[in-house]
């Protein structure tokens, strides 16, 4: 057996970071040695008593491919190819870092078609929450480079980030991996960095009981079953095959996709199943061929049957329904399409804005309007999911610790959505865990990017003020040395949390990270640097001008919501919001409201979840962040 052993990070195909110490270790037997030989450099270290070696190699210029030979005093031999030097970033966060390319790859089509590119790699790490103490290695993850039969899996922010930063850089890009959908940041903290915060230390001692834990996991997999049993056994759709053409739903009533639940009289407050049904027309030059069946995003899951057969099923509300229509299915003349949604919170939709329809090469079939519907069964409200690795530090301990002996550039983290909930912390937590991570990789200048919230609109009754105020402290995080914000107010979408344009968040996130590096690029929209009150008597106006930086080219645009600037607002010291009028002059924004012989408290730009007219950009095509601001504050 070959004792020589080496961590999963260490293997074929890594990268190693440029113009720093390289850190390399593994383990053997305790007491003999090891020898590493890297490009022409030899280090040999001794195994310590518990067979841990350790050692650091010097710093590299960017290039390769290479090979990293170890071999130790018992003959035992291990060879690590195709390594290459270049740029290593750790990318984290939840769902919209978490996102594949999977789930964008209608937006960007050419670039999955052509993809191959041995230059650009990520090391995913999967799922795993770990309350005892932090792990010494990762439990999984492997190099992988950009080909046809990976790159689905790829997180896009990541890819786009790091094919940007490529090209600007010219070097091999590789990011680790570690992220999950819905957790919070509390989760990506060490008992450490979450030091004086006695409820969330009580809860990750809570559940570093495993006995505990698996008896939680248990109970979420058997209540859910049990709910959906019952609602199952009470289906009339099921019990009368409602998913065939030929059952008649006359006495069905009619709704309109898309639509909300609770605008139909009858399915508000509903829970539990809705069977929809419409019959639709295939012409003959469609009939036969494979077909793509898309209807949007539905609130919460649901089975779609075509002529009677299965063609598609979503377990949860996120995914977009893009189900695959087989070959010989669709029939010339009158069709049928079935859907069985289930609503487990009183809040069923088909989401407003989406693509319902059957298409191929041949013809598009729209499926958005009327449709009729029938109650299959009500139910009780679903049990509440308990999210075992959300808590405190449970994903620091199973998947960022084990990553930091990893010699890496920087960190990108894409992550607030669960926190909008209590927002008011998150920059304590977010100075917390920069610091802690800071001193875990022994590097204290590690720069950090953090991607504020996109724009949404969609779920956001009574969130707002959440979604908002965190966006904000993501802004003011910028404060902290060497930290910088990529602002998305343009990148998301209204109606999905999950927005689509992950190339431009990582070209975004890219120039950021070149422009750290002295690539002479724009990597910010503008900045307000300073802000003039002045009184217009003639006119009884107060006029307002936000001096700004980054503003070469400044001008205001919109793909949807016109050219006008709407979303200046001025608080005055009644505690007054004024829309404020404004206009684009050369460098400068003037905003003018009327005079009411009040004091300019604040000024507020785009302080809502999503924007209500033209945004700001420079003529690098960035945009200025929403900020609050007041008038004589030195900060950000």
């Amino acid at each position: 057996m070959n004792e020589l052993q080496l961590p999963r990070l260490i293997s074929n195909h890594m990268v190693l970071q440029r113009n720093k110490e390289i850190h390399i270790w593994g383990r053997d037997l305790p007491g003999h040695r090891v020898m590493v030989s890297f490009r022409g450099e030899e280090a040999v270290v001794q195994t310590d008593e518990k067979g841990n070696f350790s050692l650091f190699l010097q710093k590299q210029d960017a290039g390769g491919p290479f090979s990293m030979l170890f071999r130790d005093d018992l003959g035992n031999e291990e060879v690590v190819g195709d390594v290459y030097i270049g740029e290593v970033w750790f990318c984290s966060g939840q769902s919209n870092m978490e996102l594949p390319m999977n789930r964008v790859k209608d937006r960007f089509p050419e670039d999955v078609a052509d993809c191959k590119n041995t230059q650009i790699r990520t090391f995913k790490i999967r799922e795993n929450g770990v309350f005892t103490a932090p792990l010494a290695e990762p439990e999984s993850g492997e190099w992988k480079s950009v080909q046809p039969e990976t790159i689905l899996d790829f997180s896009a922010a990541g890819y786009y980030f790091a094919k940007a930063l490529q090209e600007l850089l010219k070097v091999l890009v590789g990011f680790i991996d570690a992220s999950l959908g819905g957790s919070l940041i509390e989760s990506w903290m060490s008992r450490e960095m979450l030091h004086g915060m006695t409820a969330e230390l009580a809860l990750a001692e809570k559940y570093s009981d495993a006995a505990f834990v698996k008896g939680q996991l248990l109970k979420n997999e058997q209540q859910s079953n049990a709910w959906h049993a019952r609602l199952d056994a009470a289906d009339q759709g099921f019990k009368q095959h409602w998913e065939k053409e030929c059952y008649n739903n006359e006495n069905w009533g009619m709704v309109t996709v898309p639509f909300r639940f609770d605008e139909v009289e009858e399915l508000k407050g509903f829970i539990g199943s809705v069977w929809l049904k419409r019959n639709f027309t295939v012409p003959q030059e469609m009939a036969g061929k494979p077909a793509k069946l898309w209807l949007g995003t539905i609130v919460d899951s649901d089975v779609a049957y075509l002529n009677g057969q299965q063609v598609g099923i979503t377990y949860y509300q996120y995914p977009p329904r893009k189900y695959e229509i087989p070959k010989g299915l669709l029939r010339e003349g009158t069709n049928t399409i079935v859907l069985r949604v289930i609503s487990e919170k009183a809040q069923g939709r088909f989401t407003e804005g989406k693509k319902y329809a059957i298409f191929n090469e041949q013809g598009e079939i729209p499926l958005d309007g009327t449709w009729s519907y029938c109650i299959g069964a009500g139910c009780e409200h679903v049990p509440e999911t308990d999210f075992v690795n959300w808590k405190p530090t449970g994903l620091y301990n199973g998947m960022t610790a084990p990553c930091h002996k990893y010699t890496i550039a920087g960190v990108n983290w894409y992550q607030g959505e669960s926190n909008t909930h209590h927002p008011d912390n998150y920059l304590d937590l977010l100075r917390r865990m920069i610091e802690g991570y800071r001193k875990e990789w022994n590097d204290p200048k590690l720069p950090f990017q953090i991607v504020e919230l996109p724009n949404l609109m969609v779920d956001m009754e009574g969130a707002e003020e959440g979604w908002r105020v965190l966006r904000e402290l993501q802004r003011r995080s910028a404060v902290i040395p060497d930290v910088d914000v990529a602002v998305t107010v343009d990148l998301g979408e209204d109606n999905d949390l999950h927005p689509q344009n992950k190339k431009d968040l990582g070209k975004r996130l890219a120039l950021l990270a070149a422009a750290r590096l002295g690539i002479p690029v724009e990597s910010k929209g503008p900045e307000v640097t300073e802000i003039t009150v002045a009184s217009d008597e003639a006119n009884n106006l107060r006029t307002i001008r936000l001096t700004c930086s980054h503003a070469e080219g400044l001008h205001a645009s919109s793909e949807d919501k016109g050219e006008e600037i709407l979303d200046f607002e001025v608080v005055n010291d009644r505690e007054e919001v004024l829309q404020a009028k404004a206009q684009i002059v050369g460098q400068e924004i003037v905003l003018t409201i009327p005079d009411k012989e009040t004091e300019v408290k604040l000024i507020r730009y785009c302080y809502r979840t999503s924007n209500i007219g033209a945004l700001v950009y420079n003529q690098a095509g960035l945009p200025m962040s929403p900020f609050v601001r007041r008038v004589y504050e030195e900060t950000v």
